[in-house]
């Protein structure tokens, strides 16, 4: 039997390799079955999953980002997964916002692959330098830290602001405020874009290039010791060993409302008219190997998601692994806002752009944004 399997997994080598040795192990023991895998670039995989999902040839699997699940799911083109996933043992072990990543309307239409999701990074040396002893755990005290860590050469703190990057700033400080997408208009988005705007307008501890920057490049840049702290994810774990750092992370700093952060990876999705059951036994092969950690961990840069495996020797693949698996159990997955966050995602940070570049004042540019997101949310 041949399985075909997609994913843009080949960002990195490391990645690549990842994925292809758990592929290979279950064909080892599964050796009746063959696995064809295509891998490619972000854009280009979407665009050939697009295809697919118009001409009804979708690949028996395909690992896609967490968000595209819903409108996947509304084309018709995955198979519902419900009545296996209920009766799976390992289900009821992933942490809640994992679990609910995988859901629409309550019926389920994929496994959890890779979860992530972002944290703060600091320079231990320029937090002494500074005289800070701990990680920021508020708004305030990362105002504060970042102001004091500004330098001529060296911003106090640094994320990407660059498309969807700067949505994953925005969101989890929504949350934090107590807000949620349905609400803006109210003092909670208004609390969390003020926040954004006074970081790079008013105290000047984020640079504003950062509206042009993505993830790669805020990483690039507390590689460099240019950012003394930053908002990134477990995939910039490898980089900043390698460069030699005194480094730690640790959960974004709370708001109002308490913590938020925004989950972030891959999940697994069965083609409706591929062969299900072949391919539900990959899947749940791929969640329940204890040996498959090690892939996923140090080669994927995952986080463990389910509560039996949080803690587990196998998973702890970076000294520095506890501040984003912090951060994980209040995670929320962006498929509660459905079909069309694509589209709520350029909305806000076009937004939050036309703040941080000056062009609109928070409230003009929330109640523009407010106008665009409502019906993208019916």
């Amino acid at each position: 039997m041949t399985l075909t399997w997609w994913d843009y997994l080949n960002h990195s080598p490391m990645a690549d390799q990842a994925v292809d040795s758990l592929l290979t192990r279950y064909r080892q023991e599964h050796p009746d079955v063959r696995i064809e895998r295509t891998s490619l670039p972000r854009a280009e995989f979407e665009a050939k999953l697009a295809e697919a999902t118009a001409s009804g040839v979708f690949p028996d699997i395909a690992a896609v980002g967490t968000a595209d699940l819903p409108r996947l799911a509304a084309s018709g083109a995955l198979a519902d997964l419900t009545d296996r996933f209920e009766q799976w043992a390992p289900a009821d072990r992933f942490l809640p916002p994992v679990r609910e990543s995988v859901t629409r309307d309550g019926r389920v239409h994929g496994v959890p692959l890779r979860s992530t999701t972002t944290a703060l990074v600091y320079h231990r040396d320029h937090f002494a330098a500074a005289g800070l002893t701990e990680p920021p755990t508020t708004w305030d005290g990362l105002r504060a830290a970042a102001k004091a860590l500004t330098s001529a050469d060296r911003s106090g703190l640094c994320f990407g602001a660059k498309g969807d990057d700067l949505t994953t700033a925005f969101l989890p400080l929504l949350w934090q405020a107590g807000g949620d997408v349905a609400d803006l208009g109210g003092q909670p988005s208004l609390d969390a874009l003020t926040f954004l705007d006074d970081l790079v307008n008013t105290d000047r501890s984020t640079p504003a290039e950062a509206l042009g920057w993505t993830d790669d490049d805020v990483r690039q840049r507390f590689a460099e010791g240019r950012c003394a702290m930053a908002i990134t994810g477990p995939a910039s774990i490898p980089a900043l060993n390698t460069a030699g750092l005194d480094w730690a992370a640790a959960p974004l700093p709370d708001g109002a409302a308490g913590a938020a952060g925004l989950l972030g990876g891959e999940t697994a999705v069965v083609g409706r008219n591929g062969r299900v059951d072949r391919a539900w036994d990959v899947l749940t092969w791929l969640a329940e190997q204890p040996d498959n950690a090690t892939e996923f961990g140090g080669g994927l840069s995952a986080l463990p998601n389910r509560a039996d495996t949080v803690d587990a020797l196998a998973w702890q693949w970076d000294p520095n692994l506890p501040g984003f698996t912090a951060q994980l159990r209040s995670a929320r997955a962006p498929t509660a806002y459905g079909a069309e966050y694509a589209g709520i995602s350029r909305a806000l940070a076009t937004m939050a752009t036309r703040v941080l570049s000056g062009e609109r004042r928070p409230d003009q540019a929330i109640a523009e944004a407010k106008a665009e997101i409502e019906p993208l949310l019916r």
